[in-house]
C-alpha cells in the first residue's frame, strides 16, 4: 500500500514552532496525509496512539554537521545542545530510530555524508528559501551514495503541514512496515509547495519573541518584517 507520510514537522514544544499537536493533526488530516513524524528541535515526546493518523515519534538534533532527524525512535534519546554528528547518530540508532540527514544543502554547498546515516531529506519545503537549488542537491548526494530519499515539510505551522513529504510503498500502515519500507529505500519524497517566506518569518518571531526580552522582541519584528517585505517581491 503507498503511505503518504510528512516526515519532519514541529510543535510549539520547538522554540520556533507555532502549533500544538492537536492542530497538527488536524491539518495533517485535512491534507490527506496518512503519517507524520513529530520531530521538534533537540527534544522528544511521547506521541498518543490516533486512528487516522500515524505519528512517528522523532526529534531534531542539532550538530556539528548540521540537522539530523531521529524517526521511529522507541524511547526518549539524550540530547545534548550541538553534540558531535556521531554522538546523535549512535543516539538514535540506541532508540531503535533511523537517522536522516535533514535538509543537507541549506546553509552549506559541499558536504559529505555522516557515516551512519539511514536516509537524505531530498525534499524540504523551507530548504530552497535560503538556496533555490537545496532540493536537486540534497536529491543528487542520496543518488550519489545510494541512499533511501525522503521529505518533510519542516512544519511550523499548520499552514505549512505537507508542503513536503514522503510516498511510502509498505506492507501496511504502522511504524514497523514503514521504517522497514524506508531502509529497503521504497519511498521517494516530493515537495509539493515551498512555504512562504511570510511564514519563515513568523516562526523566527515567535522563537525571539520566546528568547525574551526587548531587544529579542525588536529582532523578531525585523525579522518579520524583512521575510513579508520579500515574499511581496517573490509573489509579482
Amino acid at each position: 500500500m503507498n503511505i503518504k507520510a510528512d516526515l519532519h514537522t514541529h510543535t510549539d514544544a520547538s522554540i520556533d514552532g507555532r502549533q500544538t499537536l492537536r492542530e497538527l493533526l488536524a491539518a495533517a488530516k485535512k491534507r490527506g496525509l496518512d503519517a507524520i513524524a513529530v520531530t521538534d528541535h533537540n527534544y522528544f515526546q511521547a506521541l498518543p496512539k490516533e486512528e487516522e493518523i500515524l505519528l512517528i515519534p522523532g526529534c531534531e538534533f542539532s550538530t556539528d554537521e548540521g540537522h539530523i532527524t531521529g524517526l521511529f525512535l522507541e524511547e526518549a534519546p539524550m540530547v545534548k545542545p550541538m553534540q558531535t554528528a556521531a554522538q546523535a547518530i549512535d543516539e538514535i540508532h540506541r532508540c531503535g530510530g533511523i537517522a536522516v540527514l535533514a535538509h543537507p544543502y541549506q546553509k552549506v554547498f559541499e558536504r559529505t555524508v555522516p557515516q551512519g546515516i539511514d536516509a537524505i531529506e531530498t525534499a524540504n519545503a523551507r530548504a530552497p528559501y535560503k538556496y533555490k537549488g537545496a532540493n536537486i542537491l540534497a536529491y543528487a548526494l542520496a543518488d550519489e551514495n545510494k541512499l533511501p530519499g525522503v521529505g518533510g515539510s519542516d512544519a511550523h505551522s499548520i499552514h505549512e503541514v505537507g508542503n513536503a513529504y514522503t510516498e511510502i510503498t509498505a506492507q501496511e500502515k504502522t511504524l514497523p512496515a514503514l521504517k522497514a519500507a524506508i531502509l529497503r529505500g521504497e519511498c521517494r519524497g516530493y515537495c509539493k509547495r515551498e512555504t512562504a517566506l511570510s511564514k519563515i518569518g513568523l516562526s523566527q518571531f515567535a522563537r525571539r519573541r520566546r528568547m525574551g526580552g526587548i531587544k529579542n522582541l525588536c529582532i523578531g519584528l525585523l525579522f518579520l518584517l524583512i521575510y513579508s517585505i520579500k515574499g511581496v517581491f517573490k509573489c509579482r
